[in-house]
């Protein structure tokens, strides 16, 4: 994974990216299951942080604790390569008007492709989404996960890492986070695991 930061703060190993997708789950008298999802969604993230100046961040930590946060959306490494070395590099826009709930939209000509794997965003909403099949070259449908959260206007313009560079994830900090700063042997300190959720 490349280098990714968190108020200016290098994001450390273990990292977890998690989909939050509330589902409903039930056993039938032949042990057949019935799932039945609320269709909401969000992403959580949890990392630590490498504190390069823990005055600063404490700071920020507890000033700004319950408001939102933004960052860089990390993105995830594709078959030994870096997702920031993507082979497309044009601006991308959405053909046609699509209404939130659907999890394919038409995209305008571009050269490249955008990977399996990929966050990404529309310029008209906060919403993270991820690409869950390759697009290639040429006008076609892109298919993502999850389904729309608003609808999409025409010439709306698709936000990936290869053009854009920062895919803006906003959360808010998990309440049961440590709102402070932890010292260890009186020299290092840390401000323990981070989790972020994703602002809806």
């Amino acid at each position: 994974m490349a280098t990714y930061q968190f108020k200016g703060q290098d994001i450390v190993a273990p990292f977890r990216i998690t989909s939050n997708e509330p589902a409903f789950v039930a056993d039938t008298v032949s042990l057949k299951q019935r799932r039945v999802t609320q269709g909401s969604q969000r992403w959580e993230l949890e990392f630590g942080v490498v504190m390069e100046d823990p005055a600063d961040t404490f700071a920020d930590m507890v000033s700004s604790f319950h408001s939102t946060v933004t960052m860089e959306m990390p993105q995830l490494n594709v078959r030994g390569e870096t997702i920031s070395s993507g082979t497309s590099s044009s601006q991308v826009s959405v053909n046609g008007t699509h209404a939130a709930g659907s999890t394919n939209v038409s995209l305008s000509f571009a050269n490249g492709t955008i990977k399996k794997g990929r966050f990404i965003k529309f310029n008209n909403h906060d919403k993270i989404y991820l690409v869950t099949s390759t697009f290639t070259t040429g006008s076609g449908i892109l298919s993502i996960f999850p389904s729309l959260r608003q609808t999409v206007p025409s010439g709306t313009q698709l936000l990936y890492r290869d053009v854009t560079d920062q895919i803006t994830f906003t959360a808010y900090r998990e309440v049961s986070n440590v709102s402070g700063i932890v010292y260890t042997d009186g020299i290092l300190s840390e401000a323990g695991n981070i989790n972020l959720i994703e602002a809806l």
